[in-house]
């Protein structure tokens, strides 16, 4: 038996808009995205593209496909301009061989991005007022 290699692209789109898409939708737009670029040898290449995880509050998706024709999809990826009907870019922002290699990622680039937000407030008020949003968003 042979074991099949998968890769996880973890994504980030921005969106001007607040529109939301759905995991369907983007992985929808992959497959005639591959299409378009690659034709039919492309498209069967990466039939088992998979959108694993989907976060619509920060806008990232892990994308599940087979190792080898990942390439496909990620030279695919940057020239991607909608979201469902509206404008965005798509940005790769890690390319992992297990899911939790990829939440790993996903925990050190919130840090950073909250290390930077947080090192540009100016006062101690603000900062304050920042860690209760924060709590208050993470509370269910």
């Amino acid at each position: 038996m042979v074991r099949f290699k998968n890769r996880y692209v973890l994504l980030e789109i921005k969106s001007i808009s607040k529109a939301t898409v759905s995991s369907k939708e983007l992985a929808d737009t992959l497959r005639k995205a591959t299409k378009k670029y690659y034709g039919d040898y492309g498209l069967a290449s990466v039939s088992n593209l998979n959108v694993k995880l989907f976060y619509d509050k920060h806008k990232l998706a892990i994308i599940r496909v087979t190792h080898g024709p990942h390439k496909f999809i990620t030279s695919i990826i940057p020239l991607l301009k909608t979201a469902g009907k509206e404008l965005a870019t798509y940005r790769i922002l890690y390319i992992g061989a297990t899911i939790r290699q990829c939440k790993k990622f996903i925990i050190n680039h919130q840090n950073d991005v909250l290390r930077k937000v947080f090192s540009q407030l100016s006062t101690e008020n603000e900062r304050k007022n920042l860690i209760e949003d924060l709590t208050k968003s993470l509370e269910i």
